[in-house]
């Protein structure tokens, strides 16, 4: 077997000459920012029900989400990213099926029929893999510029309605500019 020296990307670009200096959050140093959000979920909330939970820029760069539920009975979420309900750049003010980007992009079908305790579900559906985590958001869930101004990261009820509810879930994301 061969003993291998490999190096990122980043690290490359670092030892070329001349230099490429990676940007903040993309391969360089970045402010590590948090935020966090949550809701009581409605009791029989059914499928396609959403929860806007956090909204971010949407250049930033989504590093880690971590996803908890009190016990609902029954339900499952989708955690994705949609366009922010604040009016800007001609988006809509109520939260419609046109606003979702991508209703799953971060984790599909998380079961809260029993508590859940912190969980990293930021590339739980396998579509945020390492790479798009150090793209702007915007990049990362595959649009071809950035729309400027904001998303939310909205849970969406997904195949199984909440039946007795009325428990906090929510999440935490840490991401950079």
């Amino acid at each position: 077997m061969a003993v291998d020296h490999v190096k990122s990307t980043y690290i490359t670009n670092l030892d070329a000459s001349p230099t490429v200096i990676p940007t903040a959050g993309e391969g360089a140093p970045g402010v590590l920012k948090y935020n966090d959000g949550y809701a009581t979920a409605v009791a029989s909330s059914s499928a396609d029900a959403t929860y806007q939970l956090v909204r971010v820029k949407s250049n930033c760069k989504i590093k880690k989400i971590i996803f908890e539920s009190q016990a609902q009975t029954a339900g499952k979420f989708d955690l994705g990213l949609y366009y922010a309900t604040d009016g800007e750049g001609g988006q809509p003010t109520a939260l419609l099926a046109a606003a979702a980007i991508d209703q799953d992009f971060f984790a599909a079908v998380i079961d809260c029929a029993s508590a859940v305790l912190p969980t990293d579900v930021t590339n739980q559906s396998l579509t945020y893999t390492l790479a798009k985590r150090a793209q702007p958001i915007w990049q990362a869930v595959g649009l071809t510029s950035d729309p400027g101004g904001y998303f939310d990261i909205v849970a969406t009820v997904k195949t199984t309605a909440v039946t007795t509810g009325t428990g906090l879930f929510g999440i935490s994301v840490m991401y950079t500019d």
